[in-house]
């Protein structure tokens, strides 16, 4: 097997989108993000060659490059190491083009994703100590609970607990990181919150502890599990200390700094926030689960129809937090559970679409997108292959998911942690035989589901409209040539879903290869876009069309086209109505796809004949 040199990657994406152009750098489990200064700089399809890249998009102000779980913290490891770019710009976060919440929801996540990997780990602990320690199995080699040794008992039960009996001191530790104070200190905090000098949070919720009245109204306990206090403190211990760093003496600032720190958010959690948060925090989880367990399975169908949609927004990351305290609390995590449905519909839309498409560009993209999908890393599939085929496929995967979603909270499916996905999620539910079993049926059942539908009503309908128009009839002797050099391929398949969903009618695209720009019938020109980037042309008959030279190309005023027509022109079919500079659109970041829309196709088509290349016929020629 070849290693992988990260540092070789971390260079070569950094030569692409420009180091001066680079603001600061983060990442989250799959994604390397970026700020940067000019979004329009980078060529994407530059990037994408990159090797190990498996997508790129821009959402929320920030540029991310998606590389999977394993590969994306060994990137942007090198990349720091080379180049130390900052991990928070204030200024950049001013111009930054999110949503408030969008970049609440991103700092949280932030703060969760370095704890996912050790609660992922302690989840898979469980499970092997739900099948080891199974009655059924221990009954197989004729041992019972009572002839497990006291240090092997122990041992396990150091690997199972340890991670959520001090997860306070994770949460503070990863806060302090994040918001950019100084990680130790965090740690300590969240490490008093569980200290043994206070009766532990879960033997005073069973009822086996106390805990101890301040002030004779105030109690105290520790916070083992509390995500909510474990957070604030951790955010407000951080913002602190920056203040107290700005106007503290160098000769004091060693000591005095963290001593108050500690004091004041210690004090604070114990006394204040704690009490109150720690009681909306326990009932936030009850309404949560008792949504997840709402009567016929209605929360999971919710859920498994809102999650994919969140993660469209990049809002899911909102999820983590929520995750993280269920297992806290109640050591399952059934929300997970009917998210994950969405990994089967999106492989399964995804390779339903690659298999059925004649763009040999898009079935090759297609099929690792599923691969990927299958590995736990979505994005690919959704925005490369999904999200690009319409509002059909779409509905598809997100009906198919809330189907899933719905299943698992009927039958009471629910993980006992989280960071796994598709293939590798079963891992989460083999601590027992009926969860594991069922988990794995409903989620093969969910990805059948959602090809067979993608097959009968998003591939088969979409991908051979154009063949259906032609047959419908044979009276019709009208051909459409394509008006420009390249590949024809299926409406369905531009990365526009206006287009893609035939908003606008009926038509086809095409992946230019030279730049000439020339009539695709005879007619008369009915209409040039002030930025010259579209085209409508009328025949003799009534038919209407539509040429859309580029993707997003209105935002270029003008520039890459030169025409030689004007509105009244009567053209003849392969005249030259004027060129496209293709690189100069393609520097500027856009897509250079072309559009032939038949915009009153409802009322005008009967029957046509599409042709490439002014000789080659495509259909029925």
């Amino acid at each position: 097997m070849t290693k992988i040199n990260y540092e070789a990657i971390a260079k070569k994406l950094v030569s692409i989108i420009g180091e001066d152009n680079i603001v600061s750098a983060t990442h989250c489990a799959t994604r390397l993000r970026l700020q940067v200064k000019d979004r329009q700089a980078i060529d994407d399809t530059q990037v994408e060659q990159v090797e190990e890249v498996k997508g790129v998009f821009y959402n929320a102000g920030q540029y991310q490059i998606i590389l999977g779980t394993g590969i994306v913290n060994k990137v942007y490891d090198s990349l720091q190491t080379i180049y130390s770019f900052s991990e928070v710009s204030k200024d950049q976060m001013a111009k930054d083009d999110s949503s408030t919440l969008q970049r609440a929801v991103r700092n949280i996540a932030d703060i969760f994703v370095p704890i996912i990997p050790i609660l992922g780990a302690t989840g898979l602990f469980l499970g092997l100590k739900g099948v080891l320690f199974n009655e059924t199995v221990l009954g197989t080699m004729g041992l019972t609970m009572e002839s497990i040794p006291e240090w092997l008992n122990a041992s396990v039960t150091v690997l199972t607990d340890t991670a959520f009996g001090f997860l306070t001191a994770f949460i503070c530790w990863s806060a302090f990181k994040k918001m950019g104070g100084l990680p130790i200190i965090g740690f300590l905090v969240g490490l008093m919150l569980v200290s043994p000098a206070l009766p532990n949070a879960y033997a005073v919720a069973g009822g086996t502890a106390e805990p101890i009245m301040a002030f004779g109204m105030i109690p105290l306990v520790g916070y083992q599990g509390s995500i909510l206090t474990a957070l604030i403190t951790g955010m407000l211990g951080a913002t602190l200390e920056k203040k107290l760093r700005k106007v503290m003496p160098n000769a004091m600032d060693l000591i005095f700094t963290p001593f108050l720190v500690i004091f004041v958010s210690v004090f604070t959690a114990l006394f204040i926030l704690g009490p109150i948060v720690h009681a909306f925090e326990g009932q936030a989880v009850k309404v949560i689960e008792m949504f997840l367990h709402l009567p016929l399975g209605i929360g999971g169908l919710i859920i498994g129809f809102l999650y994919p949609i969140a993660v469209m927004t990049g809002m899911h990351h909102m999820f983590i937090m929520i995750e993280t305290s269920l297992i806290a609390s109640t050591g399952f995590n059934p929300l997970i559970t009917v998210c994950a449905m969405y990994g089967f519909a999106n492989a399964a839309v995804c390779l339903a679409i690659a298999l059925r498409t004649k763009n040999s560009s898009v079935k090759t993209a297609g099929i690792s997108a599923t691969v990927t999908q299958m590995l736990g890393v979505s994005e690919p599939a959704l925005f490369g292959v999904v999200m690009r085929t319409g509002m059909k496929a779409i509905m598809v995967m997100l009906c198919s998911s809330a189907v899933g979603g719905m299943v698992l909270s009927l039958l009471g499916i629910q993980a006992n942690s989280y960071g796994l996905a598709v293939l590798l999620s079963p891992l989460m539910y083999i601590y027992e035989r009926y969860q594991v079993v069922t988990y794995v049926l409903v989620g093969i059942g969910t990805f059948i589901l959602a090809f067979i539908l993608t097959n009968l009503f998003v591939v088969k309908k979409d991908q051979h409209d154009l063949e259906n128009v032609v047959e419908e009839s044979e009276s019709q002797t009208d051909k459409i040539y394509s008006p420009i050099q390249g590949q024809i391929i299926p409406i369905t398949e531009v990365n526009d879903p206006v287009f893609s969903s035939k908003m606008m009618g009926e038509g086809f695209a095409v992946l230019p290869t030279d730049g000439a720009i020339k009539a695709p019938f005879n007619g008369t020109i009915k209409m040039i876009a002030p930025t010259k980037h579209a085209i409508g042309i009328i025949t003799e008959d009534g038919l209407e069309v539509l040429l859309h030279i580029g993707i997003d190309t209105v935002e270029l005023n003008g520039e890459p086209y030169d025409l030689t027509i004007k509105v009244g022109d009567t053209i003849q079919q392969g005249q030259i109505m004027g060129s496209v500079d293709l690189n100069m659109i393609v520097e500027k970041g856009k897509d250079t796809t072309v559009m032939v829309i038949i915009t009153n196709s409802k009322e005008a088509i009967t029957g046509l004949d599409y042709e490439e290349d002014y000789v080659l016929p495509i259909l029925g020629a």
